[in-house]
């Protein structure tokens, strides 16, 4: 993950250590939060919209997991058509025997091909007994989604140009990486999952949570990599240029552009993570000392 996020170096296993723990916290917070929106509405396990009301607030975020799982849905119910062996032959087969019967019912002449439809419950849409024509895609949320996307595909594309066929397949295979990918079981008992709070085997809570731990991870990286960056470039200013020169050519997957930079340690994760938790204060007269509180938020 940290790869993908741009960090070509090997990270030391506090580094590694560090970040684990600061995603241990922020999913123990997201178990935290769901059983208790769970609780009030008398419900035993938390549903997907206990996890997606915790981050309603980042459109776009809310955006790239709703496509996340529309295409997760989209995947299954092909793999499922597969196994079924159910095509257009099957449907003229039923045609053929229906001949003279009457109508096909519309589940037998016709197949969703669209993407699933997916409506938050805090959305105004959802109150609606009716949805206006056309789908029910949001542009205004694919549109905010969008611009992280492109960076995203952006970089990668940078990343990418000079590999080699070998070393693009470990790249491939390391965009790939998650906590909850095969790893149920080691999932659940590393974060609590079922102690602290427990979901219905149906749901894609798992889903969910591998998905936004993945993101925290890269949003780490990606805002230690600039503290790093912000540190040399301070310290080369006056030789008039950066250690983070991208005019040098990649020669291999683990080569860094500049070998003189050495991997992000603790000391940058934790500036990192100092920046996630940082909210702007209200302006307003203080008359009193309120007590210190410390909250933890989302990454």
């Amino acid at each position: 993950m940290m790869y993908i996020a741009g960090e070509d170096q090997y990270a030391s296993s506090e580094t590694l250590g560090l970040i684990e723990r600061i995603v241990r916290d922020q999913v123990v917070l997201m178990l935290t939060t769901a059983n208790d929106l769970a609780a009030r509405r008398g419900s035993r396990v938390f549903s997907n919209n206990d996890l997606n009301f915790q981050i309603r607030h980042d459109s776009a975020r809310v955006a790239r997991l709703q496509n996340f799982l529309r295409w997760k849905s989209i995947r299954k119910s092909v793999r499922d058509d597969d196994d079924k062996g159910s095509s257009e032959l099957a449907i003229a087969e039923a045609v053929t025997e229906n001949a003279g019967n009457g109508p096909m019912p519309p589940d037998a002449t016709t197949r969703n091909t669209g993407l699933p439809a997916v409506i938050l419950p805090w959305d105004i849409r959802f109150l609606l007994s009716e949805q206006r024509p056309g789908g029910d895609d949001d542009e205004d949320l694919h549109a905010e989604s969008n611009e992280a996307t492109l960076d995203k595909l952006r970089r990668a594309d940078e990343k990418t140009k000079k590999m080699t066929a070998e070393e693009y397949v470990t790249f491939s295979e390391y965009r790939h990486a998650s906590f909850t990918w095969r790893k149920v079981k080691r999932f659940r008992e590393w974060s609590g999952l079922g102690v602290i709070a427990d979901h219905k085997p149906t749901d894609d809570s798992l889903d969910i949570l591998g998905f936004l731990t993945s993101e925290m991870v890269q949003r780490l990286t990606v805002i230690a990599l600039l503290i790093q960056q912000q540190e040399v470039g301070g310290c080369q200013c006056l030789k008039g240029k950066s250690v983070f020169s991208t005019d040098d050519k990649r020669e291999g997957l683990f080569t860094s552009p500049n070998p003189k930079r050495p991997p992000i340690d603790t000391r940058h994760i934790r500036q990192a993570f100092h920046v996630t938790q940082t909210r702007a204060e209200r302006r307003r007269v203080k008359l009193y000392r309120p007590p210190a509180r410390k909250t933890l938020w989302l990454i």
